[in-house]
């Protein structure tokens, strides 16, 4: 008897502009994995937590066809929610077939060995800014949220590990937390920490999803 194809549980499934990291403004295809078992507090996608429908990969498949049908070119972004809590190798095993430029962000405690484009990995001040060994030779780009937990020596260690571009994003609201930002911009600056650089949640600058 053959197996079961896994189902895995999505929150969304929608396209709009990359609003992070260095492929900012980019069009994409957000498939919105439900699911997270760090609960940060500043999230901003609470709703992806809990919920979701199971959906097969090619059901998934034909959603993206859809929108892509609508948008050609968009980039597939892999998303949660936490994607990497479930087993996305069948999916991206299909979407694969249809040669799209696929994507995912992940928080970087967990590792599974997928044929992707592009990994952003965010590590959390909730789990210690801890990575998965095996993540540090595909990273792409570090996002990291500045928060008061985020100090130099973090940003040495992730630059002693990677050479992958570091995005310091001040997280959105109040300008102290965009100064706190800047901050840590400076000191990379002048504490010779390559490559780190400023981004803005561009979803949010635009008010779109």
């Amino acid at each position: 008897m053959m197996p079961v194809p896994l189902m895995p549980k999505i929150n969304e499934i929608f396209w709009s502009a990359q609003g992070e990291g260095l492929n900012g403004g980019v069009s994409s295809i957000f498939i919105r994995l439900a699911g997270c078992s760090l609960r940060c507090p500043y999230c901003d996608t609470r709703g992806s937590w809990r919920g979701g429908r199971e959906m097969s990969p090619a059901a998934i498949a034909a959603a993206v066809a859809d929108l892509q049908a609508a948008t050609p070119g968009a980039r597939l972004v892999l998303t949660g929610g936490e994607p990497l809590e479930q087993d996305l190798m069948e999916l991206v095993r299909v979407l694969r077939r249809e040669h799209y430029f696929t994507a995912v962000e992940t928080n970087g405690l967990h590792f599974q060995d997928l044929a992707l484009d592009w990994w952003t990995v965010s590590p959390k001040d909730a789990a210690a800014y801890r990575v998965h060994p095996r993540l540090w030779p595909r990273i792409s780009e570090i996002k990291l949220l500045a928060t008061p937990g985020l100090d130099m020596a973090v940003l040495k260690e992730f630059r002693a590990r990677s050479q992958a571009p570091i995005i310091l994003q001040p997280e959105w609201g109040a300008r102290h937390k965009y100064r706190l930002a800047y901050d840590l911009f400076a000191a990379c600056a002048r504490g010779g920490v390559a490559d780190v650089r400023l981004g803005l949640q561009l979803h949010r600058v635009y008010r779109i999803s």
